[in-house]
């Protein structure tokens, strides 16, 4: 009864979504990047809750993959600093704060689906990722073919949501809106396992000695930043800064920095 109503609601947001786009593709012709320069701020949705992506360090400020992409696209925009303001997101709040134009765009771990190109213009990917199990260390689960009656905690608005309606139809979801909480839960044995993203899992396990990653990230995709739809002028502008970041080495630098102790098991877009 639950996946259902899930299904409908998804359904919902979807069909609400593309009219959003449909109607500010039509009314807001200069897009996100103009509206950017003529604002002299780039508002960037990142995730706070997803190391090694978006993090909140010991001093309070945001760290993280995405964060130095982002500020990297601001330096390229305004040839200056402190003209980015980073916008937490969640899973689920991304779509609508860029469509309540509360971002200019989305640097915020967001996968590339067939269901969100309806509503979404992407960049070329920046990042490829599987989904990946973490449980606690005394479990017997080893895999997703281990999830048959279990309770897997996940983030609303993930794409993990639909890969275990897919692959494992008879665990139960229990929905989180942020990574912490979903922590948490696992850690108190609340639910029998955590499915996220592999470098997520990956991180959290190594922090957390309690818990370890099993089996095999499954079903990959790419991440990719993302504005609303119809606007190609600005997500063109982004995929040359992507590839400038490539070539000037600031690319291979960055991904050093948060992934070389992944490395081996990280596929680079």
């Amino acid at each position: 009864m639950n996946g259902g109503k899930a299904v409908v609601k998804k359904s919902v947001f979807l069909l609400v979504a593309g009219l959003f786009a449909l109607i500010l593709a039509s009314q807001v012709a200069a897009g996100g990047l103009e509206d950017a320069r003529r604002r002299g701020k780039l508002l960037a949705g990142v995730k706070t809750d997803f190391p090694p992506f978006g993090f909140v360090d010991r001093t309070g400020a945001v760290q993280g993959f995405d964060i130095e992409v982002a500020q990297y696209l601001t330096r390229a925009l305004f040839d200056a600093e402190g003209r980015l303001e980073l916008v937490p997101v969640t899973s689920g709040s991304r779509i609508p704060f860029l469509y309540s134009e509360w971002i200019d765009i989305i640097v915020a771990t967001m996968s590339i689906t067939e269901e969100r190109r309806q509503v979404l213009e992407f960049s070329e990917p920046y990042f490829i990722t599987g989904s990946l199990l973490a449980v606690h260390k005394d479990s017997w689960v080893k895999g997703i073919e281990d999830l048959a009656g279990k309770t897997v905690a996940v983030i609303e608005g993930s794409v993990q949501e639909k890969d275990l309606q897919q692959l494992a139809p008879t665990a139960k979801q229990v929905k989180f809106a942020q990574i912490p909480e979903a922590l948490g839960a696992l850690k108190e044995k609340r639910v029998d396992a955590f499915c996220q993203d592999d470098v997520v899992i990956l991180a959290l396990a190594k922090e957390n000695p309690e818990l370890r990653a099993v089996g095999k990230p499954f079903i990959p995709r790419p991440y990719a930043m993302a504005v609303r739809k119809g606007d190609r002028e600005f997500v063109s502008w982004v995929n040359k800064q992507l590839a400038k970041m490539k070539q000037d080495g600031t690319f291979e630098k960055i991904w050093g920095k948060y992934f070389a102790e992944f490395g081996g098991k990280l596929i680079k877009p």
